[in-house]
């Protein structure tokens, strides 16, 4: 009878899944090296094993064989230790999506008028929905991220409000807010491959100071880990830019 080679090894099979928890293997290879030890040494002292030493001196053999023993666990201790100290000092790896309504995450654009009461000539955004953004931290990591902390620094903008949530580390009396800062605390954490929301953001009455220079500037700090800087520019559009950028927006959107 000719076996069908096209049906999978029965390892293959959803029915039979190897564990992938490396806790798992490591209990596994631990109890696997003390049982061989064990067994090295009771063969030596009671069913004559040499050991290949070429001797018939149990106690030579014997000694030989709680060495090899002592050698074998000290190697699973070392290998356990070296794991916890990965595992307990693991680094996060953490990045920011700030996602304006109508915009694409991390890549803010906004439609704005000329405020005709303003002496400064600075246009201000248009305040309805595309001023409203999340904002999530998300952690590609397998280790958490403890006592995580995000500011973003206005770039050529100005006039922010206060924002709930977050806290104002930078004021500029002509300008206003130009810095924002949310500090997670030990209560915070961010769990490896997971993210956290965190508060919104309201953009209105935003104006722009600089044209053609505007940007969010994000740091991303947590324990142990170097602070991440990210530039994210913001484009600011007129009416008639803007309703072409929507235009290819939502082509876009629907092709993907």
């Amino acid at each position: 009878m000719t076996p069908d080679r096209t049906r999978p090894w029965p390892w293959n099979t959803p029915f039979v899944k190897l564990p992938r928890d490396p806790r798992y293997w490591i209990t596994l290879v631990t109890l696997a090296v003390i049982a061989a030890g064990a067994a090295l040494v009771v063969g030596a002292a009671f069913a004559g094993w040499t050991l290949g030493l070429g001797t018939r001196d149990r106690a030579v053999t014997v000694n030989t064989a709680l060495v090899i023993y002592t050698c074998l666990v000290t190697a699973v201790a070392a290998i356990v230790a070296l794991w916890a100290y990965r595992a307990a000092t693991g680094r996060p790896a953490l990045d920011i999506e700030i996602t304006f309504n109508f915009s694409f995450p991390n890549e803010p654009v906004f439609a704005a008028v000329h405020d005709e009461d303003d002496i400064t000539g600075w246009r201000k955004l248009e305040s309805f929905k595309q001023t409203w953004a999340t904002v999530t931290l998300n952690n590609a990591s397998a280790y958490a991220a403890k006592n995580p902390g995000v500011r973003i620094g206005l770039e050529g903008l100005g006039s922010l409000g206060p924002q709930e949530g977050w806290q104002t580390v930078t004021f500029v009396s002509s300008v206003g807010i130009t810095a924002i800062q949310w500090d997670g605390g030990t209560d915070s954490i961010v769990h490896g491959q997971w993210s956290r929301a965190l508060p919104t953001l309201d953009f209105s009455d935003v104006r722009e100071l600089v044209p053609g220079e505007t940007a969010l500037v994000v740091t991303i700090v947590a324990d142990g880990v170097e602070p991440l800087v990210k530039r994210l520019p913001v484009r600011v559009l007129d009416q008639e830019e803007y309703g072409a950028y929507t235009e290819q927006r939502a082509q876009q959107v629907t092709l993907d």
